[in-house]
């Protein structure tokens, strides 16, 4: 089977983010069993227009809005057309229903963005942007959709994709590389997830001011890049916690001198990962933390309320919560030793229901009989 995939970023784009990782991962083992990708998307400074990663080929054309209208020029002047293309919707959408027949598409959506708009785009263009997200689905009503979280096909259904049309697989994981480790001897918490407002990290930050009143030796570390990096930097200088959060790049004195991976030595260190997000697809590293036997502090929003069992597999937040609230969790993580080894337990068992070979064979069963 030859696919074509049309994501706007790719595994080298130096924004890529989780949902790149799960397509990646998923790409790469299609591969294996005989099936021909390619992976088309924008370019981005100093990369190359084509090159082959892990027998994926990856085609690179257009910046953050042409490259829309180079994927129909791209794909019209195939001389041999892909089996199926893979319509991955984010944000703006390419709109294959208006030039691949129907039976040769597939729509693979992460999450919807709605509520993101409003944290990461200015107040007129997040309101037109949030009404314009639903007019994008129009085209696409009848054209299978794939996802991988309950709560993402709720919000389709919203859009009235029928649900008929909505299918789900499960997430995999790497069991070789996530693992329990040591604990910290002190409170550690971490926060893993691109450093963008719509992650709230800030609210994380404003937590452990209240959190090491009371415990002076409690700390967050930070994972991740993004432009909200040095925001982030100066609240901490603001809250006077230098000694209590920091960033794991800087940090490296924190770290044993090996070459092991420094994000998952902190998943295995941390007491429990801090993820505020307003919305998520699912939350990859939630079910990260939980392999390495660290369970999750989450907002009650899509994908999140997927990958979290309540009480079970972490502790889940309301929607919006205020720092006092955040804060209040983390203290009950350090102040009740039973709940958070009970929490590590059941997230290790609850981790082991997400293996790649399932996530490959359950996508590639659906994606032949769409083909057949």
């Amino acid at each position: 089977m030859k696919i074509l995939i049309l994501n706007w970023k790719d595994p080298k784009n130096p924004d890529v983010g989780g949902a790149e990782i799960i397509l990646y991962e998923l790409a790469k083992r299609w591969i294996k069993k005989g099936h021909q990708t390619t992976w088309f998307c924008r370019s981005f400074k100093n990369t190359l227009p084509e090159e082959i990663i892990d027998g994926i080929k990856i085609v690179r054309k257009g910046n953050r809005l042409t490259t829309y209208l180079e994927a129909f020029f791209y794909y019209k002047a195939l001389k041999e057309k892909p089996d199926l293309v893979i319509d991955v919707l984010n944000t703006i959408f390419w709109q294959t229903p208006l030039y691949v027949k129907k039976g040769k598409r597939l729509a693979y959506v992460n999450q919807l963005a709605q509520e993101v708009f409003f944290y990461e785009l200015p107040p007129f263009i997040s309101h037109l942007a949030y009404l314009l997200e639903s007019f994008e689905f129009k085209t696409y009503k009848d054209t299978p959709f794939l996802c991988y979280s309950k709560s993402t096909k709720e919000d389709l259904i919203k859009v009235e994709i029928p649900a008929r049309n909505i299918n789900l697989f499960p997430l995999g994981l790497d069991h070789g590389r996530y693992f329990p480790g040591e604990k910290a001897k002190e409170p550690l918490f971490l926060c893993v997830s691109r450093l963008v407002r719509m992650k709230r990290t800030d609210l994380a930050i404003q937590a452990m001011k209240m959190v090491v009143k009371k415990y002076s030796q409690a700390r967050l570390a930070i994972v991740g890049y993004g432009y909200q990096k040095e925001e982030l930097g100066k609240l901490r200088q603001k809250l006077n916690l230098g000694e209590n959060v920091f960033f794991a790049d800087e940090d490296i004195l924190f770290f044993k001198k090996t070459k092991k991976d420094k994000k998952i030595e902190l998943m295995q260190k941390a007491w429990a990962l801090l993820f505020p997000s307003v919305k998520e697809g699912w939350g990859m590293t939630v079910t990260e933390c939980a392999a390495c036997g660290t369970p999750a502090i989450v907002t009650n929003v899509t994908g999140l309320r997927d990958s979290v069992i309540r009480n079970k597999t972490g502790l889940v937040l309301s929607r919006n919560p205020t720092p006092r609230e955040l804060a209040l969790a983390i203290i009950r993580i350090i102040e009740d030793k039973d709940l958070r080894e009970k929490l590590s337990e059941n997230a290790i068992e609850w981790s082991k229901n997400f293996t790649w070979d399932e996530s490959v064979n359950v996508s590639l069963r659906f994606l032949e009989s769409l083909v057949k």
